[in-house]
């Protein structure tokens, strides 16, 4: 096995248990916590036990704990500096490949998914406009369904910060799955106010045109 993949090698189509799974299937899969996502998951999470190493689950993995579940192809983890190190030292090259260009993120040659490995203490999202919201330690995690995660006050966070499109559109479905009000975000980093309202303010609106067009 080779140390480094290239991520253009990384399949679109993934063979997973001797089959092979086209997007759909996948995807409907994942909705049953099967498939090769949460098999990844699953795979790193006892990897990781075996060489004592702490984690804490991130991104749209945790969502799911949260009572907003969005299938997702990859998995986000927490490590301490020390602990990424011991990874990389141990299972890189032979049970874990590193993706070439991507210092952080390594792939899983037995189930074709990769995987992203973040810094605890490290700035989280974009650097231009989050200054002071960190990624978590694994001392901050909460187990919520047998899963060593994030509370949802931190995963608001850590999503609001990257300024992104789907991160945002992540928050407007967890307020809205947990019924969150605009007096939560006296809950959140007082940095991130402004952002978590116009997501709230979204979320009003996505309900309104639900209400006048039968949805639900």
């Amino acid at each position: 096995m080779h140390a480094t993949i290239n991520a253009a090698e990384i399949p679109y189509v993934r063979q997973w248990r001797g089959a092979r799974l086209s997007p759909v299937e996948e995807m409907l899969m994942f909705h049953k916590d099967a498939g090769p996502v949460p098999d990844t998951l699953s795979r790193l999470q006892a990897a990781l036990e075996k060489e004592g190493i702490d984690y804490v689950v991130i991104g749209a993995l945790a969502m799911g704990v949260h009572h907003a579940r969005r299938a997702t192809e990859d998995v986000d983890l927490c490590l301490r500096p020390a602990d990424l190190k011991r990874f990389r030292d141990k299972l890189v090259g032979s049970v874990y490949q590193a993706v070439e260009g991507r210092s952080r993120r390594f792939y899983d040659p037995q189930t074709q998914v990769t995987f992203d490995l973040l810094v605890s203490g490290e700035i989280a999202g974009h650097r231009g406009r989050n200054k002071t919201i960190r990624f978590p330690d694994p001392a901050e995690a909460v187990e919520i369904a047998g899963l060593r995660t994030v509370s949802l006050e931190q995963l608001i966070a850590l999503k609001l910060v990257t300024w992104r499109l789907q991160d945002w559109a992540d928050v407007v479905r967890l307020i809205r799955e947990n019924k969150l009000i605009e007096e939560f975000s006296q809950r959140l980093p007082k940095e991130i106010h402004a952002a978590y309202l116009q997501c709230h303010d979204q979320m009003l609106e996505e309900q309104r045109y639900d209400e006048e067009h039968g949805g639900t």
